[in-house]
């Protein structure tokens, strides 16, 4: 039995759906559920964010939570086991359980300046498609965690040059790969299937599907 199928008869699929490409989506995710990210339609990145259901103001933090799993043992700047919120509450909020990747980047977001910069002025960016996800729930972006994303499926590498710049590589995953977050505590979870057309998601964007299981 694999353990995509032992999931689904030990929990029950309680949710289903696609987040199409370039496009958002807001949801809640309750305490003990689990949220599975797929990538289904091939080499995509997905972003998410997680923010406390009960307190916006406690989020997810990438680089708290790369430091905090590399102390413990757990985790690095590309994958961690356990999802920090920001100091001062630095909570375990979600607990990764599978991972069938493990090669992903935190904290770092698309938006209307590096498209600019990139000489792409206008283009859509995931920080435009937050902003317009979470607009139900009386957020923006500028209540949003600088550092407050998980990019599923981007790897991200360094030229060894003197200023150690970064590469972005194709998405880490192929088609019908997952990971798991299992909530902790209730989650209002908003993500993205990023819009970049470029190699971040091998030049072509595509749908992410996402399951919630009890």
């Amino acid at each position: 039995m694999t353990a995509s199928s032992e999931l689904t008869q030990s929990r029950g699929l309680v949710e289903e759906f696609v987040i199409p490409k370039c496009s958002a989506k807001a949801f809640l995710l309750k305490k003990g559920q689990v949220l599975r990210v797929i990538a289904h339609e091939g080499k995509q990145v997905a972003d998410i964010r997680f923010l406390n259901a009960h307190d916006y103001r406690e989020q997810f933090t990438a680089w708290n939570s790369i430091g905090l799993n590399s102390a413990e043992g757990i985790g690095g700047s590309k994958r961690i086991k356990k999802l920090y919120s920001k100091p001062p509450w630095q909570n375990v909020m979600l607990t990764v359980i599978d991972d069938k990747v493990g090669d992903h980047l935190m904290g770092a977001q698309c938006t209307p300046k590096s498209y600019e910069l990139e000489g792409r002025p206008g283009h859509l960016s995931c920080a435009d498609l937050f902003d317009e996800c979470l607009k139900p729930y009386h957020l923006s972006l500028r209540d949003l965690d600088s550092t407050g994303v998980f990019n599923v499926f981007m790897p991200l590498r360094f030229r060894d040059d003197e200023n150690g710049t970064q590469v972005f590589q194709r998405p880490s995953c192929q088609q019908g790969d997952y990971i798991d977050f299992l909530a902790e505590m209730d989650v209002l979870v908003a993500a993205t299937s990023c819009p970049n057309d470029g190699i971040v998601n091998d030049y072509q964007c595509k749908g992410m599907k996402y399951q919630i299981f009890e």
